[in-house]
């Protein structure tokens, strides 16, 4: 995506039971790509097995972390004594087990076909409603749509009231912030960088006069994107 080879982007920045996405948020800071828009996805997983493998023999699960979190109940209910093995997706998960007789993967209907699996056990989500947002990111800005969101990268001063001064601005203007997150900053050790989300457009005229306030009391802001909010 950043050499070139896509014009957009989707990751995943937030499941509604996990909380956040600690590598997607990380990728940006050292990435040029902006934010353009929101998706939000329900999210079913699903216990698959390959044609080799009958469910008394399983001892082991694939699955992406995340996901190996999101049925963590169902697992401790179902198979506790199985080993649970991260991977880097749950598509490398069902196509690992395809292959081997005692392993299943936690994955998707479109992982399930593309591989040929069976689903042993569907729908094991330990929360019902699980979703996840998906953040479509690309290079170029996106102009208001009237229901937006705005996502910010700031660092700030290593001093006392430091916070209080980030946020004060928002209060004053009257944006409303829907999701803080801090992150450990690759600039020093101990030092951290703050994602902020918030409703409006950054062209907004009470969101621009916050983010004019913000800049001159932190080290460094930088707008990720201004983008439509997402529907379920």
């Amino acid at each position: 995506m950043a050499a070139g080879a896509a014009d957009y982007g989707v990751v995943p920045v937030e499941n509604s039971s996990e909380g956040v996405v600690s590598h997607t948020l990380d990728s940006f800071l050292d990435s040029p790509l902006r934010i353009c828009g929101e998706v939000e996805l329900p999210i079913h997983h699903h216990f698959l097995v390959g044609p080799n493998t009958s469910e008394s023999n399983i001892t082991r699960v694939y699955s992406h972390p995340q996901s190996l979190a999101q049925c963590r109940k169902w697992l401790d209910a179902n198979f506790a004594h199985i080993e649970r093995v991260p991977v880097n997706s749950n598509a490398e998960a069902a196509r690992r087990v395809f292959g081997e007789w005692n392993s299943a993967a936690i994955a998707g209907a479109i992982a399930e076909k593309l591989y040929e699996l069976t689903r042993l056990h569907e729908r094991i989500e330990d929360q019902p409603d699980n979703s996840t947002r998906f953040l479509v990111i690309g290079r170029e800005s996106v102009p208001p749509s009237g229901a937006d969101k705005t996502s910010v990268m700031v660092s700030i001063h290593n001093e006392p009231g430091a916070l209080y001064s980030l946020l004060e601005p928002f209060r004053k203007h009257s944006v409303d912030l829907t999701r803080v997150e801090t992150r450990p900053s690759r600039a020093n050790k101990w030092t951290y960088v703050f994602f902020i989300d918030f409703t409006g457009h950054h062209s907004d005229t009470n969101v621009s006069a916050a983010l004019d306030e913000v800049r001159e009391r932190v080290a460094e802001l930088r707008v990720l994107g201004s983008y439509p909010k997402a529907v379920l």
